[in-house]
């Protein structure tokens, strides 16, 4: 059995030296070689390095580099792909993995740790084996996260439907909390909840990101909101709603913003607010033109709205429609 293992850095590649954590080209294979002395399987495992940073530090030409490499690899004859990734943007990477190449391709693991390799805390090691052993034991198609949280356990999520993290917290969620399997011991167990509509949108390969995503304004609902200016780049609106699946709309910035951008004719999106009981506040999603995405985690459909302008695929056409599993029957 051949795997590929991508190595970008992150914590699960990184060292400490004195109180600082820094990427160590030398851990690469400190994480293959933990695994070996565990488990005596007959594995040929390949490297690759396509960039190695801290992922914090994220941008899209990194994820491009990440899209890129996979690509190019996922024909040559591998029973499966692992990507070594740091937790801060993993979320960001694994939505991008799951547009670029669907959920029919050979098993993508994305791995991560929450402390550094030799350090007795890290679920490095065990997010890795267990990536190993749902590769070896085709419990699944398409880009996968499987992640120790503190209570033990190894889940398996959909790579497109992850959560980020919650503040001081290393645990790692899907939407709803609709994880594709768990771990018991050495044993899968596949989720009997789960539940996805099969890809109805091509994957969209190898997509070519900016840097930075100028197109798309950004928009956290939070307290004191004051809505920003919108410029000529300016192609798309995304904004996370607060739980209850609403935003401030009752002031004058708001009013300012949908305004200027339904003159503009820039689309809107809400993420956050499908399937819930529509407060007052919501009304003024419908009066401006705002359209409200399906269950979905934020950080997919970003990644899906900056995924589909580079391309030029029309937004419009495909936010209703599955691609990696992400949407929530």
């Amino acid at each position: 059995m051949k795997i590929l293992v991508v190595f970008t850095g992150g914590t699960i590649g990184s060292s400490v030296n004195g109180e600082i954590i820094s990427p160590d080209t030398q851990k690469k294979s400190l994480l293959i070689k933990l695994y070996n002395e565990k488990r005596k399987h007959n594995i040929e495992f390949k490297t690759v390095e396509p960039y190695y940073t801290l992922s914090e530090n994220n941008t899209g030409l990194t994820i491009t580099k990440l899209i890129s490499a996979v690509c190019d690899e996922i024909q040559n004859n591998y029973s499966g792909i692992i990507v070594a990734h740091g937790t801060d943007t993993l979320q960001y990477s694994a939505a991008a993995l799951s547009y670029a190449l669907g959920s029919r391709c050979i098993p993508v693991m994305l791995v991560s740790s929450n402390y550094v390799l030799n350090d007795s805390r890290a679920n490095g090691p065990d997010n890795f084996a267990a990536a190993v052993d749902f590769i070896k034991g085709g419990y699944g198609k398409g880009v996968f996260v499987p992640y120790r949280n503190s209570d033990g356990k190894v889940y398996i999520h959909r790579a497109s439907r992850l959560l980020q993290h919650n503040e001081f917290s290393d645990d790692i969620f899907s939407i709803k909390n609709h994880y594709f399997g768990s771990y018991i011991g050495d044993t899968f167990i596949k989720n009997p909840h789960f539940k996805a509509e099969k890809d109805v949108v091509l994957p969209f390969g190898k997509a070519e990101l900016t840097e930075f995503s100028k197109q798309i304004k950004v928009i956290q609902a939070y307290a004191g909101c004051d809505y920003p200016a919108v410029d000529e780049n300016i192609r798309a609106v995304l904004i996370k709603a607060y739980h209850s699946g609403t935003i401030c709309t009752d002031n004058s910035s708001f009013k300012y913003f949908a305004e200027t951008c339904r003159q503009k004719k820039i689309p809107c999106y809400i993420c956050g607010a499908e399937n819930r009981d529509v407060y007052e506040s919501a009304k003024m999603f419908a009066e401006y033109g705002f359209t409200v995405l399906p269950p979905a985690s934020f950080i997919s459909q970003y990644v899906k709205l900056w995924m589909a302008l580079s391309v030029n695929i029309d937004f419009e056409s495909i936010y209703r429609k599955s691609l990696g599993e992400d949407i929530l029957p």
